[in-house]
């Protein structure tokens, strides 16, 4: 499996919301409080450098997330991605406590999942900005983002962990 992506900054998220909504996407989902955990492991602070381990929490269940290192082609993030849906979120983070990794940095954030011609366009609010992610068939992405009025957004190479690290003063 692997996720391909372009991560756009905006300020202004309802202009985007209206054109999605003109395009005719479809509201898949709107999550209020996501919480994404990224895991490090205790006796090797960049063993995860280049990947990422994350637990996302929705509610008591959420996604456990391992990412490969990202390669870019023209704005566009493509890497091997797993997941699966945990039940138990609490569980697993103790889980893999217990297996040698510890949270490394935590960060919440309201999202909006839409399907745009099945590309799955993701609306962030974060402490930090708000963020459009385009995700899906990477030969479609560029069509999006015409249409999304975005191409002369910021294109954002960082992922969340690394803006909100720097956020918080912890890079």
């Amino acid at each position: 499996m692997y996720e391909t992506e372009v991560k756009l900054q905006t300020t202004d998220l309802a202009a985007v919301r209206e054109r999605l909504e003109a395009l005719g996407a479809r509201l898949k989902e709107r999550v209020e409080d996501e919480t994404d955990l990224q895991f490090g492991v205790k006796d090797d602070p960049e063993a995860l450098a280049e990947k990422v381990l994350r637990l996302r929490i929705m509610g008591d269940g959420g996604m456990l997330t391992w990412k490969g290192p990202p390669e870019f082609e023209r704005g566009v993030k493509n890497r091997q991605e797993l997941q699966t849906i945990v039940q138990d979120a609490a569980m697993m983070r103790q889980i893999l406590d217990r297996l040698g990794y510890h949270v490394r940095l935590e960060y919440s954030k309201r999202r909006e999942y839409w399907d745009l011609r099945g590309l799955t366009i993701s609306l962030d609010e974060l402490p930090f900005g708000s963020y459009v992610e385009v995700e899906g068939d990477g030969s479609l992405i560029e069509q999006a983002v015409c249409d999304l009025g975005l191409t002369s957004a910021e294109r954002i190479k960082d992922g969340y962990p690394q803006l909100a690290a720097r956020w918080l003063g912890q890079e």
